[in-house]
C-alpha cells in the first residue's frame, strides 16, 4: 500500500513538475513574442503619426530653420551622407536667396516607400523692381536608417 501511494506521489509530483515547465515555458514564449511583436510595430512607425505628417513636418521645420538662417537647424534635416561631404557654408551659398523671403509653407506631401514628394510654396520680395512673388518649389525627401531627410544631390 505505501509503495503505491509512494508510486502516485512520485507521479503527481512529475505531472506537476512537467505542468510547471509547461507553464514556465509558455509564459517565456508569450513573453518573447510579445516583445518581437511590440519591436516590429516601433519599427514601423506606429506612432501614430503617417509618413506623410512626420515629413512634412520636418520639412516646415526646415523652412523655418531657412528662414531665420538657423543652417546648423537646417543643415540636421539633410542626409547623413550629404552632411559628410558639404560644409555649412557650400550648404548656406544654395541659399542666398532666403533673406528676401518672406513666407515658406508646405503645401503638399506624397509618399511612397521610403521617398516622399513634397511641394512647398516660397512667397518672396524682390528690391527692384518692388515685386512679391510665390512660386513653387518640390523637394525629395528620404528615409535612412528609420529617419527622414531631405534629398540633396
Amino acid at each position: 500500500m505505501q509503495e503505491s501511494s509512494t508510486k502516485m506521489l512520485s507521479q503527481y509530483a512529475v505531472g506537476s513538475l512537467r505542468e510547471t515547465r509547461l507553464k514556465q515555458l509558455s509564459l517565456r514564449t508569450f513573453t518573447v513574442a510579445a516583445t518581437l511583436l511590440l519591436a516590429a510595430c516601433a519599427g514601423t512607425g506606429l506612432s501614430g503619426k503617417t509618413p506623410e505628417q512626420i515629413v512634412e513636418q520636418r520639412a516646415q521645420q526646415r523652412l523655418d530653420a531657412l528662414m531665420a538662417w538657423d543652417l546648423n537647424k537646417a543643415l540636421e534635416y539633410t542626409s547623413p551622407a550629404y552632411r559628410s561631404r558639404v560644409s555649412k557654408n557650400q550648404y548656406g551659398s544654395r541659399y542666398l536667396g532666403v533673406s528676401n523671403w518672406t513666407e515658406a509653407k508646405v503645401e503638399s506631401v506624397s509618399c511612397k516607400e521610403d521617398r516622399c514628394d513634397v511641394k512647398t510654396m516660397i512667397t518672396y520680395e524682390m528690391v527692384r523692381p518692388k515685386i512679391t512673388n510665390t512660386r513653387p518649389r518640390d523637394e525629395v525627401w528620404i528615409k535612412v536608417d528609420g529617419q527622414w531627410y531631405i534629398y540633396h544631390k
